[in-house]
C-alpha cells in the first residue's frame, strides 16, 4: 500500500487548529481495493482536520461520481454521490469504551503519520446509494433505457396449473 503515501498526512508537524486537504480519488485509487464495489469514478474528497492535543476530528465532505450499473435496467451510468462524514481519531492505546466505535480510531503514540485512505474508502462506499437507478430524465421519465423497461412492464406468462391428480381426492374430503 505503499502507492497510497499522498494520503497519509505527517501530523506531528502540524499546529493546533484547523487544517484543509483536498484529494481527488479516480480509478487508480480504487485500484488498490480489488474487494471494492466501486471500480471507476471522479470524486473529491474535501477534508478538514481540527488537531486538539491527542485528538484530531476529521470532517470528510464527499462528492463527484462512480461508473455503475443501474439496479432497474442494468444499464451502465454515472452516478452521483456525495456524503458528510466525521472520524475522530486519538493518540495511545485503545480504550475499552470506544472498543465498538466506527467513529473512533485509534493510533500509537509513536506515530507520526495519520493514513486516512481506508476511511476514504470506507466513505466513498457509504455515499453510494443502496438502490442505484437512473437519474430521471429533465420531462420527468426515467433515464433507464425504454426497451428494458418495455420488457420489464410485459405481463407475466399465465401459471400453468401444475397440480398433482393423485391428491385431488384429499379436496374430497370435509375435515370438520
Amino acid at each position: 500500500m505503499n502507492d497510497l503515501r499522498e494520503y497519509q498526512i505527517p501530523f506531528v508537524g502540524l499546529k493546533t487548529g484547523l487544517h484543509h486537504f483536498n484529494y481527488e480519488l479516480d480509478d487508480v485509487f480504487f485500484g488498490h481495493f480489488p474487494e471494492s464495489q466501486v471500480q471507476r469514478g471522479k470524486v473529491f474528497v474535501d477534508l478538514s482536520l481540527d488537531k486538539k492535543e491527542r485528538l484530531f476530528v476529521l470532517n470528510f465532505d464527499i462528492s463527484g461520481s462512480i461508473d455503475t450499473e443501474c439496479d432497474r435496467c442494468g444499464q451502465p451510468f454515472d452516478l452521483p454521490i456525495h456524503g458528510n462524514y466525521t472520524l475522530y481519531v486519538k493518540l495511545g492505546d485503545k480504550r475499552e469504551e470506544d472498543r465498538d466505535s466506527e467513529e473512533v480510531m485509534w493510533i500509537p503514540d509513536n506515530e507520526s503519520l495519520l493514513d486516512i485512505s481506508a476511511p476514504m474508502y470506507e466513505f466513498v462506499h457509504l455515499s453510494v446509494p443502496m438502490v442505484k437507478v437512473h437519474p430521471d430524465n429533465r420531462n420527468g421519465e426515467p433515464g433507464c433505457d425504454t426497451e428494458i423497461l418495455k420488457l420489464l412492464q410485459q405481463p407475466e406468462e399465465p401459471e400453468v396449473d401444475d397440480t398433482d391428480p393423485r391428491w385431488d381426492k384429499l379436496n374430497d374430503l370435509n375435515i370438520n
